[in-house]
């Protein structure tokens, strides 16, 4: 595939998981939705999770899976990239404002409430710094479809890099998970087997769960689970408060001083 293509699949997808491995050798996933810079895929994260986007850009290599199908146009079709992350530090906003901040908008619709016209930018100012994780891509390769709430991706860790694939929880106790993997095997080893789903196409309600362990092969030993999977209740006038108020304290607190 060209650049040219897999910018215009990454604009036509809807949510995606973004996969790497830690310095510590632990793999990690994180739904994400992906932009596109320079014909490049790109996450823009705001600064409160400014941990995240450093620790995903000193990776080796990263992932994206993009096998989300609702909220989609004609042009998508399931596929994973990998390639080399590059971190570009925007604390003035201004690579956002002039490169990403329409695709936001029209690709998630949350951010309407921060940066829909001049007026709103100015007050939510701290919205707009951002840290974007740009990927070189360097292989692309089919991926099934997301179609059920027991779809999962799952990443075990590979070296310095994730291996991934969809997977489908079959059925499992507290401790062990039989886990159905579509597609090529993967290794054994340290494992997240990693589910999403949100409310389309408004995404609202957006929720992520992990379960942490090994992988054995055509099992997941969990060493950690999730409290709660699925969408859940639809939350609050005030938790909605209380979560815009904790994401603009968190940038705040992490937007360098001197770019104020």
């Amino acid at each position: 595939m060209t650049s040219s293509d897999i910018a215009e699949l990454v604009e036509a997808s809807s949510l995606s998981t973004l996969c790497w491995v830690d310095d510590a050798g632990r793999p990690r996933a994180r739904g994400v939705v992906a932009l596109v810079r320079d014909e490049r895929p790109a996450l823009a994260f705001t600064y409160a999770d400014a941990e995240v986007a450093r620790e995903v850009s000193g990776s080796a290599q990263v992932a994206l899976a993009l096998n989300e199908t609702r909220s989609t146009t004609a042009a998508f079709h399931p596929l994973l990239l990998t390639g080399r992350p590059h971190l570009v530090e925007d604390a003035s906003g201004d690579i956002f404002l002039e490169d990403l901040v329409v695709q936001e908008l029209r690709r998630y619709p949350p951010s309407r409430l921060f940066a829909d016209s001049p007026l709103l930018m100015r007050e939510h100012w701290w919205y707009l710094p951002r840290l974007v994780v740009e990927l070189d891509v360097e292989a692309a390769a089919p991926l099934p479809p997301r179609s059920e709430t027991h779809d999962h991706v799952l990443v075990v860790a590979e070296g310095s890099g994730p291996a991934v694939a969809a997977a489908g929880i079959v059925e499992g106790s507290a401790h062990r998970l039989e886990v159905s993997v579509e597609g090529r095997g993967l290794p054994t080893g340290p494992a997240v087997l990693f589910g999403q789903e949100a409310s389309f196409p408004d995404l609202e309600q957006w929720t992520q769960w992990r379960y942490r362990g090994r992988w054995e092969g055509s099992a997941l030993v969990v060493e950690d689970a999730p409290a709660t999977t699925g969408l859940g209740p639809a939350p609050s006038l005030l938790q909605r408060w209380r979560r815009q108020r904790d994401l603009k304290r968190r940038c705040v607190e992490a937007i360098p001083r001197p770019e104020r």
